[in-house]
C-alpha cells in the first residue's frame, strides 16, 4: 500500500499575463491549536514509524524525515472548492535531505489527486503544483527561503483556474485550464520538521467554525496577479 508522496524537483517555465481579482465575502473555518485539539485534523496515510503531527505550545508541528517523501495533514471536506487556506508556516529541521514546507487544496486523499504549493529550502524554489495519480504538473518560481523564519502563506483556488500562492508580499500564480473538483485542505512538510500557526480556511461553501479564535477582520483591496500556464512535468509515482 502507499504510504507516502515522492518529492520530485522538476524544472519548468511559465508565461505570464495579468489578471485582477477581487476576493469573495465567505464563510471561514479557523485553528489556531492553542486547545491543543486534534480531532479535525488527520495524517493521510499514516505511518506511525517515520511521521507525526502533534501541538506544541500553541502551534501545530509536522515531521517526517524518510528522503523523498512529504507528510499531509489534512482538514475539512471534500466538498469545499475554490478557497483559500492562509497560515504561518517556518522550517525548523532538516537532516540533509532537501526540505520544503507547504499547503495542500482541493485534497482527494485515496483518489491521489490534489493541489500542492511549496516552499523549497535546497533548490531555492517556490511550487505551484498540480498533483495526479500518474503525473505532477509544476510551475515554479525562485524564492530564496531560510530555516527557523516564519512566513506567511496563502493558497487560493479561484473558480477560473486560477492557482495563487502568496508568501509574505510575494504572489506566484499560475492557470489551471482543466481544474480539479474541490478537496480538503491541509498543512504539508517533508523531508523535516516544521511550525504552523493560524490556520484559517476561507470558501463560498466553507462553513464560520473551527477551534480558533477570530482574528480582526482588515479591508482587502482590489490586487494585481501574474499567472503561467501550467507545463506537462515528469512522471510521478508513489513509490
Amino acid at each position: 500500500m502507499k504510504k507516502f508522496i515522492p518529492v520530485i524537483a522538476i524544472i519548468t517555465v511559465a508565461c505570464f499575463s495579468i489578471q485582477a481579482w477581487q476576493p469573495v465575502l465567505a464563510g471561514t473555518w479557523r485553528d489556531d491549536f492553542e486547545d491543543k485539539d486534534i480531532r479535525e485534523w488527520k495524517i493521510f496515510n499514516l505511518d506511525r514509524q517515520v511521521e507525526k503531527w502533534w501541538i506544541d505550545d500553541g502551534e501545530a508541528v509536522g515531521e517526517i524525515f524518510l528522503p523523498g517523501f512529504m507528510s499531509l495533514w489534512l482538514t475539512g471536506e471534500l466538498t469545499w472548492k475554490n478557497y483559500s487556506l492562509s497560515c504561518r508556516a517556518k522550517l525548523v529541521k532538516d537532516k540533509n535531505e532537501p526540505p520544503s514546507i507547504g499547503l495542500t487544496l482541493h485534497d482527494r486523499g485515496e483518489e491521489d489527486s490534489r493541489y500542492l504549493f511549496f516552499i523549497d529550502y535546497v533548490f531555492g524554489t517556490v511550487r505551484l503544483v498540480k498533483a495526479l495519480r500518474d503525473n505532477w504538473f509544476p510551475v515554479i518560481y525562485s524564492f530564496d527561503a531560510e530555516i527557523d523564519t516564519w512566513y506567511e502563506m496563502t493558497a487560493t483556488i479561484h473558480e477560473d483556474g486560477t492557482l495563487e500562492f502568496k508568501v509574505n508580499d510575494e504572489v506566484f500564480t499560475a492557470i489551471d485550464d482543466d481544474p480539479l473538483k474541490g478537496g480538503q485542505a491541509g498543512l504539508v512538510v517533508a523531508d523535516g520538521q516544521a511550525h504552523f500557526d493560524d490556520v484559517e480556511i476561507t470558501g463560498p461553501n466553507v462553513k464560520n467554525g473551527g477551534p480558533g479564535k477570530p482574528r480582526p477582520v482588515e479591508p482587502r483591496t482590489k490586487l494585481a496577479t501574474t499567472w503561467g500556464n501550467l507545463k506537462k512535468g515528469s512522471t510521478f509515482r508513489p513509490r
